[in-house]
């Protein structure tokens, strides 16, 4: 998981990000799965950020010093990235292993916590933080006719079924968005994959033809774009061209190294000479403790400044709550207020009004309290005011989506986020969103509230109209409107 900002040497908290298990013990809450944020503690005892982005003191280096990745940002008048990590690498005995360039001015190495403090005193450097590591996703049946999953029924409105805004081919939804994820399958028939790139070294590689052998990134891809063509499902924005960006290495591990190179290709694309790759929305099922941070994170949280950087470059970005069933003020990239986080509800039937049973296959979900229309159990939510300003609804039980090879049935937040990205992409393509990220983040959640409160029966027992306690869902996302 993602430390506190202090980055104490304490025992981490493994939090989820990704979905539910689709196996548990009976009786027992399930715990959620899929990719969790782990925190290296190598060397931190002799290591230690403090709020001003400065180094704590630091155990004089010797041979037996362990060594692990940092990122280092640099100030943002060195003009010239990668020969600063030259000269720093040179004078300082490490191995820089990346450099950034666009939505951070910095690079990744591999050093000891000595050297890092050296490192913090250059004068080019802004602040050094250590990096940071997840562990593994798990895995997600072949439909040869098309259906229209009840979760995409359930945004779409209960009487339009599903007839606007489907897509009967790649086309007609032009809207790039990016999977920051472990790949897409792009021979999956279902998904306008267009490209993408591998970060899961911490340095991106082009792949012209993206895989995904575990699976996530397909699932989550199927939610956002997959296309009304006759076969399989119909995702929230059919056809919508989308970008691998893998961050999960061959041992099922993402360190925060491939997370900014992730963000920092992502918003490359808005930067260079190609305006068809130009990436609007960017969708990241992932997460890990850790608590917002003043100032966009500069000095203590590189992914949020990268974060921040990115959106100011025309990037919306949408991110799952989590799946602790706990106030995700303590969760990021959720709790970061540049981003529509998306919380999870149950929805069994495609129909509003909380009728149906809260059953998926053989799965009886009202063992564990669930009922139809329902936050989902195990959904993280919101309580502040700064949190609530950014929070969404999506259905997040039960979702019908690609897996590699054919199609799949899973739970989590990690599957609302995409609705939400889809959805985003819906509305910036009927120009209901216009304008820089920050204007589209927005105009999106005004749009998705003022649905709601028009149509009183379209939203779910949980939902600001429809309060059951102190916890905030957010408005349910929809596409009726696009």
């Amino acid at each position: 998981m993602f430390s506190q900002a202090s980055r104490k040497a304490s025992k981490p908290q493994l939090t989820s990000l990704a979905r539910a298990h689709r196996k548990y013990r009976r009786g027992a809450l399930p715990r959620p799965d899929g990719f969790w944020f782990g925190r290296t503690l190598a060397a931190v005892a002799a290591f230690a950020l403090v709020v001003t982005g400065g180094l704590a003191a630091a155990a004089p280096s010797s041979a037996t010093e362990t060594r692990q990745s940092y990122i280092v940002v640099l100030k943002d008048g060195v003009v010239d990235p990668g020969a600063a990590a030259l000269a720093q690498q040179s004078a300082y005995g490490f191995t820089a292993s990346k450099v950034y360039r666009h939505a951070v001015n910095g690079y990744a190495a591999t050093m000891t916590a000595s050297q890092a403090q050296r490192v913090q005193a250059n004068p080019n450097v802004d602040f050094v933080t250590m990096g940071r590591t997840f562990q593994k996703p798990q895995e997600p049946m072949s439909a040869g006719n098309q259906k229209v999953p009840f979760w995409r029924q359930r945004i779409a409105g209960t009487d339009s079924d599903v007839r606007r805004s489907l897509d009967n081919g790649p086309d007609r939804i032009n809207v790039n968005v990016a999977v920051i994820d472990s790949g897409i399958d792009a021979t999956h028939p279902d998904l306008n994959v267009k490209g993408g790139v591998d970060c899961q070294s911490g340095s991106p590689v082009d792949v012209a033809h993206p895989v995904d052998v575990l699976g996530h990134g397909t699932f989550v891809a199927g939610v956002i774009g997959a296309r009304n063509n006759g076969i399989g499902v119909v995702g929230t924005a059919p056809g919508t061209p989308l970008w691998s960006v893998r961050v999960v290495d061959n041992a099922g591990l993402i360190s925060e190294e491939s997370l900014i190179c992730a963000i920092d290709w992502v918003t490359s694309t808005r930067t260079d000479d190609n305006e068809d790759n130009d990436i609007a929305v960017a969708n990241i099922s992932i997460a890990g403790g850790g608590p917002d941070t003043p100032n966009c994170g500069k000095g203590v949280d590189p992914m949020h400044y990268a974060i921040c950087r990115s959106v100011r470059a025309g990037v919306t970005y949408a991110v799952a709550a989590g799946n602790a069933g706990e106030d995700f003020a303590n969760t990021v990239p959720a709790t970061y207020d540049q981003v529509l986080t998306a919380t999870a509800i149950g929805d069994f039937d495609g129909k509003a009004g909380g009728k149906a049973a809260p059953k998926c296959g053989t799965q009886n979900w009202a063992r564990f309290g669930q009922k139809d229309d329902r936050p989902a159990f195990f959904s993280n939510f919101a309580t502040t005011p700064a949190d609530k300003a950014h929070t969404v609804a999506a259905p997040g039980m039960c979702i019908l989506s690609t897996a590699p090879g054919g199609y799949g049935v899973e739970d989590g937040t990690s599957f609302a986020s995409p609705a939400v990205a889809g959805s985003v992409a819906l509305c910036i393509s009927q120009n209901e969103c216009t304008g820089s990220a920050e204007d589209i983040m927005e105009q999106y959640l005004h749009v998705t509230a003022s649905y709601t409160k028009r149509h009183m029966d379209y939203g779910f027992g949980g939902d600001p109209v429809h309060p059951v306690g102190t916890k905030y869902f957010g408005y349910l996302t929809q596409t009726v409107s696009f």
